[in-house]
């Protein structure tokens, strides 16, 4: 029941809009990630490679397109969220409404991952099933959790720094009470650590990962605009502070310390700890944005389970106040988490995407190598976040072996009114970058002009004796012998809201069947394991899909690929489950003493 309601929270908003495309501002750089992981190999996307190895693995499994993959992986991971939570909450004996509670809780507050933000919720996920593998108090739930950090690592290994700090915090609070349990803690984050820099290092072979801005912050930092990068920060966090959930669940996160016990007890602690702290030294510095801190602080909604459970006892000889004060605290968190994810659109318009598209039959004859230039302008002061976000809209959609091949340009402001600092450094950074993509090319290059991304230009490529020549409906190149191109199908496609539907539920599915096994080697309770199933399907097929992709294979093979991947992943998990069944009744069984004959 807690995995189908979630799935509905997760869905509805592709029903009720009718979006094709998945949600959030990241999500086109998944979408090209893993389209260039797919042709140059996982070395392409240098030290992320978990959401495009997974990705693929599963596009390859179920027959899924790249939109479709990472549409579905964001509602499924938000599902897993909550299905760690709940495991984890009830390895701790927890009543059956906490670990429930806590599981609604902190699924949907991963809303404010899932739009978008792949590889931080796929490392929230691995980290939480890390803890509730760890819950289970055994050395197999060690050695799980350590397989599970260092997948979800290699998703986000700066994410996974946190988590270690915040897993060695953990062991030290149990040192003295606990000692076993601190070096269970302690051992599982060295594993995960030695399991994320061999991935690391596997990685260095092969073709290097494409440097690009696929951010507004990436390219404030490459600037060097530090001053407008923590005022980005800064105004971020202000401006989304209402968002959170945490806001509304910190009294009762605070309240519900009392009943969190045990290793689930210090870990909620030393979590929390990480999680002030880290807002804190973020604000002050400017280094980091405060508000990642925020939304990866799933300690809140888990802890305010705990608090919201202790009001209804409380309460409990005056129903009806228990029923409306829990009932409002509880419909309170869930509409902040609602109103969060009701309020994300795709970041790809259809209109776009057929341009890109169009586009790409032109670039097909620029020839291999040809530097592809695609000036985006606007009549905002700054354009900076235009820029970034067609320039993985582009990546996204064009021929994935001509990712390579795009630069996106700011030309100068036309009028004579000095331009803000941030939009003098974007046109001297992109013209830099142009300049020297094309030196490298040996000066081939195309222009593009792409009318989504350029309204401002467009008016004066349509005029007679300008140096565009329009190829199709709001597309210009400055080539016009460039030619009609082979006709590749459209990289760049919507799904549906049913398509993207049907997508979750599978991928869901794929990850729970191929998880199972682990998930049993590692756990003895049925319910516990079914419930972490999809986060070690999810850390399997990641490390599955690296390890079998840098020994030759080749991640884009079609159904075969993604079904090796996948029988492999699989296939390993139930083999360890039966040897360690067979081996723990071995040893439960009493030997019978063969007495000599008289």
């Amino acid at each position: 029941m807690l995995a189908a309601g979630l799935l509905l929270w997760f869905l509805l908003p592709y029903a009720l809009g009718g979006h094709g495309f998945p949600l959030g501002p990241d999500a086109p750089v998944y979408l090209w990630w893993t389209r260039l992981a797919g042709v140059d190999g996982l070395s392409a996307v240098g030290h992320r490679p978990g959401v495009p190895a997974l990705a693929l693995a599963l596009e390859g499994t179920l027959g899924l397109t790249g939109v479709e993959v990472i549409a579905a992986l964001e509602g499924a991971l938000g599902v897993c969220v909550g299905l760690a939570s709940a495991a984890l909450v009830r390895a701790a004996d927890a009543r059956r409404a906490t670990w429930v509670t806590a599981g609604v809780l902190a699924g949907t507050f991963s809303v404010h991952l899932a739009a978008g933000y792949l590889a931080n919720l796929a490392f929230a996920v691995a980290f939480l099933g890390a803890a509730g593998a760890l819950a289970a108090g055994t050395r197999r739930g060690a050695v799980a959790a350590a397989f599970l950090l260092g997948a979800g690592g290699l998703a986000h290994p700066l994410f996974f720094l946190l988590g270690a700090i915040t897993l060695s915090l953990s062991a030290a609070l149990a040192w003295r009470s606990e000692r076993s349990e601190a070096v269970r803690v302690g051992a599982a984050t060295l594993g995960g650590g030695a399991l994320l820099g061999v991935g690391l290092l596997a990685l260095l072979a092969g073709p290097g990962p494409l440097e690009v801005d696929t951010s507004k912050d990436g390219f404030l930092r490459r600037a060097g605009l530090v001053d407008e990068l923590r005022s980005a920060y800064l105004d971020r966090f202000v401006q989304r502070w209402a968002r959170y959930v945490e806001w509304a669940s910190v009294p009762l996160a605070i309240a519900g310390l009392r009943d969190a016990g045990g290793f689930l007890g210090r870990f909620l602690r030393a979590w929390g700890l990480v999680t002030i702290v880290g807002v804190g030294v973020a604000l002050a510095s400017g280094l980091a944005p405060a508000d990642r801190f925020v939304t990866f602080g799933f300690v809140v909604p888990i802890l305010a389970a705990f608090g919201l459970v202790r009001l209804w006892d409380a309460l409990a000889s005056r129903r009806i106040l228990a029923v409306a004060a829990a009932g409002a605290l509880g419909v309170a968190m869930l509409a902040g988490a609602w109103i969060a994810w009701d309020r994300q659109e795709p970041f790809i318009s259809g209109l776009e995407a057929r341009r890109v598209s169009d586009a790409a039959l032109w670039i097909d004859a620029a020839g291999p190598g040809t530097t592809l230039v695609f000036p985006v302008n606007a009549d905002d002061p700054e354009v900076t976040f235009l820029a970034t976000r067609a320039g993985n809209v582009i990546r996204a959609g064009v021929p994935a072996d001509r990712i390579r091949d795009v630069v996106v340009v700011v030309p100068a402001p036309a009028s004579d009114e000095t331009p803000s600092p941030v939009r003098a450094a974007l046109s001297r950074v992109t013209l830099g970058d142009a300049n020297v993509a094309t030196a490298a090319s040996g000066g081939r290059h195309l222009d593009v002009l792409l009318a989504p991304f350029d309204r401002v230009d467009v008016a004066g490529a349509n005029i007679p004796g300008s140096r565009w020549t329009r190829v199709s409906t709001g597309v210009f190149l400055s080539d016009a012998g460039a030619g009609d191109g082979p006709g590749r199908p459209p990289a760049l496609r919507p799904s549906s809201p049913g398509g993207i539907t049907w997508s979750t539920i599978a991928l869901l599915a794929t990850a729970s069947i191929v998880g199972y096994g682990w998930a049993r080697a590692a756990l003895r309770r049925p319910v516990q394991a079914a419930a972490l199933a999809p986060a070690f399907g999810a850390a399997a097929l990641t490390i599955v899909a690296i390890a079998l992709e840098r020994l030759g294979l080749t991640l884009t093979g079609g159904n075969l690929s993604g079904s090796v991947i996948s029988a492999v992943a699989a296939g390993g998990g139930y083999v360890a489950w039966l040897v360690l069944e067979r081996r723990a009744r071995t040893r439960a069984t009493p030997q019978v003493e063969q007495q000599p004959e008289q």
